[in-house]
């Protein structure tokens, strides 16, 4: 059949704009039942010169003007006939010529809006868009860095929390050493490699809010970043402190390729830390302005709050939540709050509150809601402060008057519900209305650092099933819970389609080799509890204490420091004991020092009177220290460690998780459970399974299956 028939001569005639271009192009991926990832990976075993990722051809499909080279790719995948590629390419060329793309706008023709800055508060009076700016003490580094890049380029990036004025001091940054070279703010990875497919000129890269660039696909990398230095381009983007940091901080030799290509990333750039308190000196300067500028006086009068979130009526929108007219408005908020935590950037549907605001009321708020309570919770989540900021803010699809949904306030999101993890009303909501690749990945992330392991998998099923994408991850999660036949199938039916994807391969190699061991252990599990911990143990490190044991075993010494070590980390008490009971040196190194920092005195001095030197060692030590515990100073060096994470420190993280372990400090372990803290999952389970008489079959479902939304160990349906 001619793919005219599908896409008629006329329907093409007809074509006015990119949109009605767009339709059609989908038309013909409809009729084929391609997914994005099915084209892209047709391109590649047709070896064309465009790779096609999904990055580049959902905006195409949705009405953004292909290149034309994308275009004559697309056919040849869709294996549109020469003579009809004919007809799709004279449309492209009389579209092109009435609708050709406007020049690249300079840095001084955009507005700050436009850039991403935050409306500020308005006073009486009130002259601009932007109160003056107040300088920060990190101005001169950021305008050395963008001044080096005239010449050679550069890779700037402010870390920073909400609100803090990164992307105020990067505007004014670049409006004093850069203000006529032409800027571009890409939506996307694939609009940035398009940048690269054409003519080199200095150019800047706007990449504010660059959390959308990871996971992306293709993923941004540090060849892409070079390539835009060459121009050279000044490529400038802003991060949030814990987005930098769990990407910046290696996770070990088998971190997976994405996490080290976001490593090697963020390794490239120049880093300016954006404190979201001013220092002295930023604060006199504060002092100065607001002599003439009425709005940096309101702000400064706040005492609660900082500058510049004052400055973008940061305190008001909380204060707006916690004093919600009913609880109603209050659930409304909580919700988009909770999604843009879990990592959702897409437009929230109207439905979408709907459906997940039972989970935030209770059973007689459930029962007696009013008949207008969503429409009234909207609209005040809407009403603006100071004429400016609202939590909930409206947005249109992409055509005016057309709502697509709602987004909330970053102040709003990074401030409320931190510790608390959502309810399982709006994890299910957000995964089965979620559309978008990216927003998936971060719903299975978020669920993952907090232990909702079935919302994870959930998350991954419906990526993999829309998408075409996620295949391992889907598969680690099934394996990690005890599924291993149905991980391996689920690789052998997505390597059919997709055979080049060496990281499936591998990990179905794994599971295969690893499948006569399960199945050994499995028979002898049966009544033996020793067994079966070890089975489950299996499962979630896919048999690296396994193979650490059998080689520890065989003799190696290499490889029992390795196993003590793995299993200190663990919090393995019992087996690290029955290991130093054997003579195991390393074990009874890692025991004693476990034990001593967990201040267990009475098992240190068991063990060193029955004749264990490291034990003895680590309870002269504990002995001659000061053990009283200073509540006052803790509670500081917390909040110390919170306040560098805050600003950026990539070691910090691991700190706090690792303070609170030591201090056996489970409930405050917990609260960073919920809250996604990096880390902390681990350090968590660690503890419980370093708890004297720990219920290790307990340790080990936790570490397979995790919780439920409500906080309690999940329970399989297959149990």
């Amino acid at each position: 059949m001619s793919h005219l028939a599908i896409v008629s001569a006329a329907d093409l005639a007809n074509a006015q704009d990119w949109t009605a271009f767009g339709r059609l192009l989908n038309r013909l991926k409809i009729d084929q039942a391609m997914s994005f990832t099915a084209i892209q990976q047709r391109a590649k075993r047709l070896k064309l010169p465009r790779d096609l990722p999904p990055a580049t051809l959902s905006p195409v499909m949705k009405g953004r003007r292909p290149a034309k080279e994308v275009l004559t790719c697309l056919l040849k995948v869709f294996e549109v006939p020469q003579a009809d590629q004919v007809t799709w390419e004279e449309t492209w060329n009389r579209l092109a010529e009435a609708q050709p793309p406007g020049p690249i706008p300079r840095f001084d023709e955009v507005s700050p809006r436009q850039l991403g800055i935050h409306a500020a508060i308005t006073a009486d009076d009130s002259f601009g868009d932007l109160p003056e700016y107040v300088s920060r003490d990190f101005d001169d580094d950021l305008r050395k860095h963008i001044s080096a890049g005239i010449e050679r380029g550069c890779f700037v990036l402010l870390v920073g929390r909400s609100s803090s004025g990164k992307t105020r001091s990067l505007y004014e940054a670049v409006r004093v050493v850069a203000p006529n070279w032409p800027v571009v703010q890409p939506a996307g990875t694939g609009e940035i490699v398009e940048l690269l497919d054409g003519p080199r000129q200095r150019t800047i890269v706007w990449l504010d809010e660059m959390h959308r660039f990871f996971g992306a696909d293709p993923r941004l990398t540090k060849e892409h970043i070079i390539r835009l230095l060459q121009f050279p381009a000044i490529v400038v983007a802003t991060l949030w402190p814990d987005d930098y940091l769990k990407r910046k901080t290696p996770r070990g030799l088998g971190a997976p390729a994405e996490v080290e290509n976001d490593r090697r990333l963020l390794e490239l750039a120049e880093v300016v830390s954006v404190p979201d308190v001013l220092s002295g000196s930023e604060q006199a300067e504060a002092e100065r302005v607001a002599e003439t500028d009425t709005r940096i006086r309101l702000a400064l009068d706040v005492k609660d709050a900082g500058l510049t979130q004052v400055l973008a009526a940061g305190p008001d929108l909380l204060h707006r939540w916690e004093q919600a007219p009913d609880p109603y408005a209050k659930a409304v908020i909580s919700f988009a709050a909770d999604a843009r935590r879990l990592g959702v950037l897409s437009p929230i549907a109207q439905n979408a509150f709907e459906s997940a605001i039972g989970g935030y009321l209770t059973s007689s708020q459930r029962v007696d809601r009013p008949r207008q309570w969503l429409a009234d919770a909207l609209a005040f989540g809407r009403q603006e402060l100071h004429g400016a900021v609202s939590a909930l803010a409206p947005v249109d699809d992409g055509e005016a008057g057309l709502l697509a949904g709602y987004v909330v306030a970053d102040y709003v999101a990074q401030h409320i519900r931190r510790t608390e993890c959502p309810p399982r009303s709006a994890w299910e909501t957000l995964i089965s209305t979620a559309d978008d690749a990216e927003d998936l990945r971060r719903l299975a992330a978020a669920a993952n650092a907090r232990m909702r392991y079935c919302h994870e998998e959930e998350a991954l099923r419906r990526l993999f099933d829309l998408h075409g994408m996620g295949a391992v991850e889907l598969a680690d999660v099934l394996f990690r819970r005890g599924r291993e036949r149905e991980a391996a199938d689920l690789l052998r039916r997505y390597l059919r389609d997709v055979p080049d994807d060496r990281s499936a391969a591998h990990r179905l190699d794994h599971i295969v080799t690893l499948a006569q061991r399960i199945d050994e252990m499995r028979a002898a599990s049966d009544g033996d509890l020793e067994a079966g911990w070890r089975l489950a143990e299996m499962f979630v490190d896919g048999g690296e204490a396994d193979a650490l044991r059998a080689r520890a075993d065989a003799g190696s010494l290499l490889a029992e420091e390795d196993l003590a070590a793995l299993l200190a980390e663990r919090g393995a008490v019992d087996e690290l004991r029955e290991r130093a009971d054997r003579g195991k040196q390393p074990a009874a190194n890692s025991l004693a020092e476990l034990l001593a920092t967990h201040g267990r005195v009475d098992a240190l001095q068991a063990r060193a009177d029955a004749g264990d030197e490291a034990a003895a060692r680590q309870l002269a030590k504990l002995l001659a220290s000061d053990t009283t515990v200073d509540g006052g100073a803790i509670q500081t060096q917390l909040a110390f460690l919170r306040r560098r994470i805050s600003s950026g420190d990539e070691a910090a993280a691991r700190q706090l998780t690792a303070l609170l372990f030591d201090l056996r400090n489970e409930a405050e372990l917990r609260r960073e459970v919920d809250a996604g803290t990096f880390q902390a999952a681990e350090r968590f389970v660690a503890l419980l399974n370093a708890t004297e008489n720990v219920d290790r079959t307990l340790v080990n479902h936790l570490r397979a299956h995790g919780l439920d939304a409500d906080g309690v160990p999940y329970t399989p349906r297959e149990a």
